[in-house]
């Protein structure tokens, strides 16, 4: 099996999270951990070449840290036909950007306090959104992280791009 053949087989690894690590792919490669980052970034930039006439992507899960092959490069939802309702959308945005800053779990009192809102309507909006995959509310109800479903929905890099646009 060829270096890229093993890289593929770990991007499409299933599980949670799908894809691989930067030191899994190290590993299976027999990579040292210092000078071996520069030549995996090297093989994945060429593998991304050659996968890009057919239609796949290498991605970055940020969430997770792990890349994994994406089909599709620009999936955008129209303006118009919103996935979300509003109240949900505002709540998984305020989660997004709590979680990019501090980095995994967010305390609900701080999604309660940027929202505005009653803990009891927060709650609300936190459990239909880990319904959909979007979030994880803690067992004792006090912190919350993105769901799986978030990293491979949003483009991390053009969403704060645009935001901060806007």
């Amino acid at each position: 099996m060829n270096e890229y053949a093993v890289l593929v087989k770990l991007l499409t690894r299933t599980g949670t999270p799908i894809g691989a690590s930067i030191e899994d792919m190290l590993d299976a490669l027999g990579l040292p951990e210092d000078a071996g980052r520069h030549i995996l970034f090297k093989k994945l930039s060429g593998l991304h070449s050659r996968l890009r006439p057919i239609g796949l992507y290498i991605k970055h899960n940020p969430v997770s840290g792990v890349f994994y092959l994406d089909t599709s490069d620009d999936f955008t939802i129209a303006q118009d036909s919103t996935v979300l309702p509003d109240r949900l959308a505002a709540t998984l945005l305020i989660v997004i950007t709590l979680a990019y800053q501090e980095g995994g779990w967010v305390s609900i009192d701080r999604v309660r306090e940027f929202r505005k809102k009653a803990l009891q309507g927060v709650m609300t909006d936190l459990r239909e959104l880990q319904n959909l995959g979007y979030v994880e509310i803690e067992q004792d109800k006090k912190r919350v992280r993105l769901g799986i479903r978030v990293p491979f929905e949003i483009d991390y890099e053009a969403f704060f791009k645009d935001l901060a646009e806007s």
